[in-house]
Parts: C-alpha cells; sequence; structure tokens
C-alpha cells in the first residue's frame, strides 16, 4: 500500500513537469519575438541586408504650407440655365456650306456670324485697300503732279511695324498674282496713301540686264475670212438653200496666251526692275500705277531719275502688259 502511494506521487510528479514544460513552450510561442529577432538580425545580417535597409529608408522631407488668407474660393453657382442656341439645320439648301466669294476669293459661312464678319473686313481691305494711320517717320516720296494721297517708299532696312504693313498689303496682291515670289532680302516698296488706307503698292528690285520685248506686226493679224458654200436640200417639193460660213483664226497663238510675250536674245543694261505693281479694285483707272511708276523713277537711283524706257517688267499680265506699253508709250518695253 506504501509502495503504491509512492508510485502515484512519482506520477503526479513527472506529470506536473511535463505540463509546466509544455507551458514554458506555449508561452514562448505567443510570446513578441521583436527584440530577439533583432538581436539574431543583429547577429546574423550580411552586406545584402544592410544594402536593402539603406536603399529602402525613405526620409519624409514634406512640410506642409501655411494657407493663403488672400485667396479667392470660387463660388459655385447651381441651378444655372442652361442656354441652347441653334445654328444650322441642312435641309439642302445652297447656301449650307462654305462659299467663296467672287471678288477677294474668301471662302466663308453664309448665315455664320464670325464668318461673315471676317469676310467683310477682308472684302473691304481688298476693294478699298488696307487701313492705315501712318507712322511718325515716314520716307514720302515728293511729286508734283501728285494731287491728293501720298507715296511712301519702305525697304528691308526699316522698321519691324513698317514691313508688316508691307507684308499685310502683299497679302493682297497674292490674291491675283500668286504667292510666295513678290517680296525678297533688297527689295523697295512704295506705298500709295489715301484717305487713311494703301489703295496701290509696287514692289522694285535692282536689276542688271533685261530683254527687250518684240512686239507683234500688224500682218501677223489675220483678217477672218469667210467662205461660202451653197447646197441644195430637196424634200419632195421643198427646196432648201443653205450658206455655210466657216470662220478662220483671227489672233495668232502668242497673242492668244494671255501675257505671253517674247523677247529679243540680245540682253540690255538696265537697274531698275518692276517685280509687281497692284492697286485696290474700287482705285483702278485712277492714275495710281502711273504714279507710282513716277516715284520709282525719281527715287530707286541716287541722284539720278530714269527715263519711262528704262524700265524692266516682270513677266506681265495682260493688264501689266497694257500698263507697260501705255506708261512707256511702245510696246517694245524691257521686260526681264
Amino acid at each position: 500500500m506504501r509502495e503504491l502511494t509512492w508510485l502515484l506521487v512519482f506520477r503526479i510528479s513527472d506529470a506536473l513537469d511535463a505540463f509546466i514544460n509544455m507551458q514554458s513552450k506555449i508561452s514562448a510561442f505567443f510570446k513578441s519575438t521583436t527584440s530577439d529577432s533583432s538581436s539574431v538580425s543583429a547577429d546574423n545580417d550580411d552586406d545584402l541586408s544592410i544594402w536593402e535597409k539603406q536603399q529602402h529608408h525613405i526620409i519624409n522631407t514634406y512640410t506642409r504650407r501655411p494657407p493663403n488668407p488672400n485667396a479667392v474660393i470660387p463660388s459655385v453657382v447651381k441651378n444655372k440655365k442652361r442656354s441652347y442656341a441653334q445654328f444650322h439645320l441642312d435641309f439642302g439648301q445652297s447656301d449650307f456650306l462654305l462659299r467663296a466669294c467672287s471678288t477677294c476669293g474668301i471662302n466663308f459661312t453664309p448665315g455664320d456670324p464670325d464668318d461673315e464678319k471676317s469676310h467683310n473686313h477682308f472684302h473691304k481691305s481688298y476693294t478699298q485697300g488696307i487701313q492705315f494711320r501712318g507712322w511718325t517717320k515716314e520716307n514720302v516720296i515728293p511729286l508734283p503732279t501728285l494731287e491728293a494721297g501720298r507715296i511712301i517708299l519702305v525697304s528691308e532696312i526699316d522698321l519691324t511695324s513698317h514691313r508688316r504693313i508691307v507684308e499685310q498689303v502683299v497679302s493682297m496682291m497674292e490674291i491675283e498674282l500668286g504667292c510666295g515670289w513678290i517680296l525678297h532680302d533688297l527689295f523697295k516698296v512704295y506705298l500709295f496713301v489715301s484717305l487713311h488706307r494703301v489703295v496701290g503698292c509696287l514692289v522694285a528690285e535692282p536689276i542688271e540686264k533685261a530683254f527687250k520685248v518684240v512686239s507683234g506686226s500688224p500682218d501677223s493679224v489675220k483678217k477672218r475670212e469667210v467662205r461660202t458654200r451653197s447646197t441644195t436640200l430637196r424634200f419632195g417639193n421643198v427646196i432648201f438653200q443653205r450658206e455655210v460660213e466657216k470662220k478662220v483664226a483671227s489672233l495668232s497663238d502668242s497673242e492668244r496666251m494671255e501675257g505671253a510675250i517674247f523677247c529679243d536674245s540680245k540682253p540690255t543694261t538696265a537697274a531698275c526692275g518692276i517685280r509687281a505693281i497692284w492697286v485696290a479694285p474700287s482705285n483702278r483707272r485712277k492714275g495710281i500705277a502711273s504714279k507710282l511708276l513716277d516715284a520709282v523713277r525719281k527715287s530707286f537711283c541716287k541722284d539720278l531719275e530714269l527715263e519711262r524706257s528704262q524700265l524692266a517688267f516682270s513677266q506681265p499680265t495682260s493688264a501689266g502688259k497694257a500698263l507697260a506699253t501705255s506708261y512707256t508709250g511702245t510696246g517694245s518695253f524691257l521686260a526681264y
């Protein structure tokens, strides 16, 4: 009986020891391992872990700025009514798409206020001349025969504001004469100003040689010939007499080509070339082009007035050819 009691005591003691060991293991499992892991990692850190910590170390340097007391907070308008504007309804009407002005050539949309306003402004500048308020310093060419208006000389060395007006005028000239060839580095531009508008422009340039135009002889123009041939058409007892008229061309090929000219192959010494000349449509037939040519003759060469026959014209249009012939008094004017 005593031996059995001692055996039970030893068994209970062993069970208690086992329970205590198990309890310590459970407590160690749920215990925070921060300090232990840091100490272990401190002992076991290699170069790679140190580099990773250095590379991933983030420092926040941002600091919030104090609010601005003068800042304006936009107000929100609620329940604002929307406005709906009806612009076009396409029912197949002829004026729905763009329309090209037959006078100034600009495209615009009829019915669009902005388009029509732009067209009216450009149309007025083209037909009546570009609005011009004048400059403080102007190189005016005096002409005794000039009763109204004035002629201003502009060269490539003038101010940018002066050259800007020239570019606007040239844009009007390019509608009729073509784009991209009128101005260059050695130009001299003569502007005819009347009633605060530039109504005429002439672009001149220095040249060294020109060629005399070969005018056509009267014999080269063939008269109209009429050849008559009678034929008889019979329909039963009805007889029809028919006459056939055959016409021959009355103009030579060179004369049918608008603006085409033929020049002598031998060059002639020249000093001034008329590169382009233009007058606003509403101011034509008033002698403005002739006044511009007079100003060129008197001012292009320093201390030298050129003769009319000494002016050379670039490849002219039919109107330019008529002007050159009328101004020089001969069809054999100089061209270059």
